[in-house]
């Protein structure tokens, strides 16, 4: 009987690989790789793209994606650094600081991509509460300040006649013409308030002010003299002058030493 599984001539059994060796099963050389599968002697060698968890493609390797909230997280610290700055509106900050701040603690103990953001946004949130409590401490330290009233006697004279403008902390500016002394008694803080003599003539005329507190001493005078000749006397001046004039103890133990 003849075999049925021949064929005539060479021509190769169906289902075997052409081969340059002359035997069944072995790869030709010319054959064409795939990506995905082994290629050549060298065992573990892969040719094919690296996949992630999800079967997607990934050509990089330890690459981690920035996280989301600690980007949020150093915006809000790094803005509200910034309007903490500005003044009157700074207060805002006592609501941004705070959030900037748990954002980063968040990021940095939840081990977040980007820990540096997280950083970022911990040390700009806590910079912005700080100058925001510092702005509300010295704002509620003048605002105490200039609700502590105290009574000065207010003199202005003139060697012609002159405008006198007296100012406190709870009315108004009030400007009159005056000739000869001019005293007033007021109520009024350190922060606000003064007196101005001025020689509203072109004539060399000398106008002058002082101040007085409610026992009789003298705090504060100043004159001019001239065309239009201004003479200045605020309360203000004489709290910078008082704070001058304080003496820190090592001053005084340089002064005690010479």
């Amino acid at each position: 009987m003849s075999d049925t599984s021949a064929r005539h001539g060479n021509e190769p059994i169906p289902g075997s690989w052409p081969t340059g060796s002359g035997y069944p099963g072995a790869h030709a050389p010319n054959q064409q790789q795939y990506p995905g599968y082994y290629a050549g002697n060298s065992p573990g060698h892969y040719t094919g793209p690296y996949q992630d968890g999800y079967g997607e493609p990934n050509g990089s390797f330890g690459q981690p994606r920035t996280h989301a909230m600690t980007i949020f997280a150093m915006v809000v610290g790094i803005v509200s650094a910034v309007i903490s700055l500005v003044p009157f509106i700074g207060f805002v900050s006592f609501a941004l600081g705070p959030v900037a701040m748990v954002l980063g603690i968040v990021g940095i103990v939840g081990r977040l991509s980007r820990r540096g953001f997280s950083v970022t946004a911990l040390v700009t949130g806590t910079f912005a509460l700080l100058v925001s409590i510092l702005y509300t401490v010295l704002f509620s330290a003048l605002i105490s300040f200039s609700a502590n009233t105290q009574s000065f006697a207010f003199m202005a004279d003139g060697t012609a006649e002159y405008k006198v403008t007296v100012s406190t902390s709870s009315t108004k500016s009030k400007t009159s013409n005056q000739r000869g002394p001019f005293t007033q008694n007021v109520d009024a803080s350190m922060l606000f308030g003064g007196i101005t003599a001025t020689n509203p003539g072109s004539g060399d005329e000398t106008v002058s002010c002082e101040i007085y507190d409610s026992a009789g001493n003298l705090l504060l005078e100043n004159s001019a003299s001239g065309h239009h000749a201004t003479a200045v006397c605020r309360l203000n001046d004489v709290l910078l002058r008082t704070v001058e004039d304080v003496k820190l103890p090592g001053e005084i133990s340089a002064k005690e030493a010479l």
